[in-house]
């Protein structure tokens, strides 16, 4: 059985005071916890390591996408993007 996926996105004031840039507010898929396991981050599929609270749960996509995220998520639909992904070496693009 597939695990389900949340969207988050970091807070633009951390909790520690600082600012997050909007070029670093991308919205981020990450598995959602099992019920009984209260991890101490969340870790997106990118591999950012979210604190408690420095993101916000989102109910839809909100702003730029995280494309390794994407690429890297098990999510059938980017199955395409998984295949372009290795072959642009590791997330860059055609331009």
């Amino acid at each position: 059985m597939t695990r389900a996926l949340i969207l988050v996105r970091l807070k633009p004031r951390q909790p520690d005071g600082t600012m997050v840039g909007e070029s670093r507010r991308t919205c981020h898929l990450v598995p959602l916890p099992e019920a009984d396991a209260m991890p101490r981050l969340l870790t997106a599929f990118c591999g950012l390591r979210i604190a408690p609270g420095s993101g916000e749960v989102l109910a839809s996509p909100v702003g730029m996408p995280c494309e390794p995220c994407m690429a890297r998520s098990p999510v059938p639909a980017f199955a395409m993007l998984q295949h372009f992904h290795g072959r642009l070496g590791g997330g860059g693009t055609d331009r």
